[in-house]
């Protein structure tokens, strides 16, 4: 006898009558390059950006605006390019920080200066920061970040571990004197360097004055079955290892299953992309990050120089989208952590009904594939 999954069939129901107006999540990926970085483990270097002038800080306010009282929690991130590489990135961040957004930013960290500081403490709401910095001292973090050589001393002090330490601890001093409630967190992603005896010590040592959170992990294998020569051999032993080294240290959190996908199949239609878009640094709105990238150009709904956001929510191609298949039809299964959690929550709805498709009220309009390259994997963060 099956038992019926009432939580799966719960959650299901409950995508089904969102309104595609409310975003509950708006992922925004505005930055041009990576700078001097040239990170191996990165899954989205090198990948092609979407061609386009990238939008002005001016086009991010009118976004900001576009969305009226509606306040979903803005991420300002990036698959291929750090955030902070934006020529305009203090106003963006000020365009949403002003009007109470909840806003998470995902960096390395290099372009964190004072007026980027300054935004990111202005105005209501939460606020929470993440730098991402993989190493404890100098010699690891060029290794690990695969820092490019340059002539330019300004670009080289920028990419170096002493200006990154400097612009966590500012970010620190001005949190605690103007903001206390954003929270301030450091990653880590261990490879054979931070993997030997003593070295993330010496890493928890230089931040947790400083930060409200280190976040320790073992980097993903890759979704194309290639894995890094430089990770950890005994990832569960190293992990374990890390876990009773810092039990008691309410500062460290040890991550110990990030590092295996459980690559669900047990969904066929995504849920997540009908509460949340993610718009690229050109103004293309896709359904998540992970497909925000020239491969997945057909998965477009719109870009927000031709049409405003509020308008490409309720579009005919993006509640298209709502009912295709994600293998056939989106060819798209490359879910980060979050949103395959979420996909694979409904997953018990289609096995109890061994059905794919939804409901026949949706019945929306069958989109027309676009030509796509060959799908790139990426990492999922």
């Amino acid at each position: 006898m099956t038992t019926f999954d009432y939580t799966s069939d719960y959650f299901w129901r409950l995508a089904l009558a969102h309104d595609p107006r409310i975003l509950t999540q708006m992922e925004l990926h505005p930055g041009l390059n990576c700078g001097l970085y040239r990170c191996k483990y990165c899954f989205g270097h090198g990948q092609a950006l979407n061609a386009g002038p990238y939008l002005t800080g001016e086009e991010f306010e009118a976004i900001a605006a576009s969305l009226g009282e509606l306040r979903p929690t803005v991420i300002i991130s990036g698959i291929a390019t750090d955030p902070l590489t934006h020529p305009d990135i203090a106003s963006i961040l000020g365009s949403f920080r002003r009007r109470g957004f909840p806003v998470g930013l995902y960096t390395k960290g290099h372009n964190l200066d004072a007026s980027v500081r300054e935004a990111l403490v202005e105005g209501p709401g939460e606020c929470f920061v993440t730098i991402s910095l993989d190493a404890g001292n100098a010699v690891d973090y060029e290794r690990v970040h695969n820092i490019a050589p340059t002539r330019n001393s300004e670009m080289a002090y920028a990419a170096s571990f002493e200006n990154i330490l400097g612009n966590i601890r500012a970010l620190s001093a001005l949190k605690r004197e103007v903001k206390p409630d954003l929270k301030l967190r450091a990653s880590i992603l261990v490879f054979e360097e931070m993997a030997q005896p003593g070295k993330l010590a010496e890493a928890v040592d230089l931040l947790q004055d400083d930060v409200d959170l280190i976040r320790v992990a073992i980097a993903q294998d890759r979704n194309d079955g290639q894995r890094l020569e430089t990770l950890p051999q005994n990832r569960e032993k190293l992990l374990s290892r890390f876990v009773e080294e810092f039990e008691g240290n309410p500062k460290v959190r040890i991550l110990t299953n990030s590092h295996t996908p459980t690559r669900s199949t047990a969904f066929s239609r995504c849920v997540v992309q009908r509460t949340q878009v993610t718009i690229d640094k050109s103004g293309n709105v896709f359904p998540c990050p992970q497909v925000a990238l020239a491969p997945y150009r057909n998965l477009c709904m719109g870009n927000v120089r031709e049409m405003p956001l509020p308008d490409i929510l309720v579009s005919a191609k993006r509640k298209a989208m709502f009912g295709l298949d994600v293998d056939t039809e989106l060819k798209c299964r490359i879910c980060d952590r979050k949103d395959e959690a979420i996909n694979a929550a409904v997953g018990g709805h289609f096995e109890a009904f061994n059905t794919a498709s939804p409901p026949a009220r949706e019945a929306p309009a069958r989109m027309v594939a676009e030509p796509v390259a060959e799908p790139i994997f990426f990492r999922p963060r």
